[in-house]
């Protein structure tokens, strides 16, 4: 299985966070590189390139669309919980480099009835550094992606935070959507390339194993990353992967044939069973 997944976002921190969430979803038997968005200049790095929705379209213009998925990144659930609980009228700050995605969130906060205080959008990549300082002294709530409030912790921001000020840190997976989506076209390329493997000519019983193993192994990656992507919605402790039947270790050569005809049946089934979830 030679596919490849490009993480790409404005900062590497973005980028890391993608690769870690598709490393979650789908398996860590995939390679996952980072890419910074100035980095991509042609489309020969991967094979799927997975961006958040401020850099999309800029990368549709350089990487087909059919190889380009915008991951909706949401936190989960606990997230939201915890933003419920604060008292009405305060003043809770959104933290983060950029002033798009605190709006965003702002705004889908108010989509989930939780419109009791006043957000407050605090961008550190976009005021001045005392500016910045000076209303983070007197932030009471402060929330955000875990990457970017955990720089809460060190200088300059720590020493200027009120000693009773609250931090609501928020772990961000993909949504459902976006995820199956990405799951569907890598279904696709590893049916086609394990059925071209199979049907291209003789096999050794060598390489009836290693295309059985290949089999197993995207049945593997695809059953686990469904289960994953709807487990993760809720902040649920993480599954362990359901491995698949791998019984061809023990078949002789000629009972493999079979073997791998049901199974390329089955990869079939889950192909198309997670495009009806996409939809």
């Amino acid at each position: 299985m030679n596919v490849k997944i490009a993480a790409v976002g404005s900062s590497s921190l973005i980028a890391e966070e993608i690769r870690d969430i598709a490393r979650a979803l789908l398996s860590e038997r995939l390679p996952v590189i980072l890419r910074r968005t100035e980095e991509i200049t042609d489309d020969r790095s991967a094979d799927l390139y997975l961006c958040a929705r401020t850099q999309y379209d800029h990368l549709s213009r350089i990487i087909p669309k059919e190889r380009l998925f915008l991951m909706e990144l949401q936190p989960d659930s606990t997230f939201f919980f915890a933003i419920s609980r604060i008292p009405a009228e305060s003043d809770v700050y959104i933290f983060n480099n950029h002033i798009a995605y605190p709006k965003e969130l702002a705004a889908y906060c108010r989509t989930l009835g939780m419109d009791q205080v006043n957000y407050i959008p605090l961008a550190f990549e976009e005021l001045p550094k005392e500016e910045l300082l000076r209303i983070l002294s007197n932030a009471p709530y402060i929330i955000g992606v875990d990457r970017f409030v955990s720089l809460l912790k060190q200088p300059p921001y720590a020493g200027v935070l009120r000693p009773d000020v609250q931090i609501i840190a928020g772990k961000r997976t993909a949504s459902l959507r976006s995820a199956f989506a990405v799951l569907r076209s890598l279904a696709g390329i590893l049916l086609d390339d394990l059925r071209a493997r199979w049907h291209s000519e003789a096999h050794s019983p060598t390489q009836l194993h290693e295309i059985a193993v290949d089999v197993d192994n995207a049945i593997d990656i695809l059953q686990a990353g469904t289960i994953r992507t709807v487990v993760s919605q809720a902040a649920i402790a993480e599954t362990d992967s359901i491995p698949a039947a791998h019984t061809h270790r023990e078949l002789p050569p000629e009972k493999l044939h079979d073997y791998i005809s049901e199974r390329l049946e089955l990869l079939q089934f889950l192909h198309e069973k997670i495009d009806t979830l996409k939809k």
